[in-house]
Order: structure tokens, then C-alpha cells, then sequence
């Protein structure tokens, strides 16, 4: 029986693929992400957040941590997504 290839082996093709491609392009990638999750934080969070399938979560997380170095990622904080009663008349 020929193995599975599944999710991990997926993401860590991919983050070896990021980590050795060139330097100026995975930091252009870096950069493009963070401005992503800084114009669209809820979007962003969203993304990699519980409620987002496993592999969207997993491959924007592999992505993220490939193209910066590891000193330099970026810590991702924690977005609450609260219901509240509207104000006013509406």
C-alpha cells in the first residue's frame, strides 16, 4: 500500500520550500502578510483562528513562520469577536 501524503507532510514541504527560497522575496512575503493581518486583523485572525478549517489555519501559520526568521515573527495577538446590543435607536 502506497503511504499518505497528508496535511504535515504538505506544510513542511511548503515551509522548507519558503525557508530556501530567496531572501528578498520571502521577506516580501513576510511584509505582505503582516500588512494582511494589520488592514484586515479580523479577516487575519479569522484565518488562523480555531474557527477556520485545520488546513487554511495550518497553511497560513506554515507560511507565515517560512518567511520570516524565527526571531523575527511576528507574535499574533488574540482577536474577540464580541456580540453587543446595539446603541441608540437602531
Amino acid at each position: 500500500m502506497d503511504e499518505l501524503t497528508g496535511m504535515h507532510e504538505l506544510l513542511n514541504a511548503l515551509e522548507e520550500a519558503l525557508k530556501a527560497s530567496d531572501p528578498k522575496k520571502r521577506e516580501a512575503l513576510a511584509k505582505t502578510l503582516d500588512a494582511y493581518s494589520e488592514d484586515f486583523p479580523e479577516e487575519f485572525q479569522w484565518v488562523i483562528g480555531a474557527q477556520s478549517p485545520a488546513l487554511l489555519h495550518n497553511l497560513v501559520m506554515t507560511i507565515d513562520a517560512g518567511c520570516h526568521p524565527e526571531t523575527q515573527s511576528k507574535p499574533r495577538s488574540v482577536i474577540r469577536l464580541v456580540h453587543r446590543k446595539p446603541e441608540g435607536n437602531a
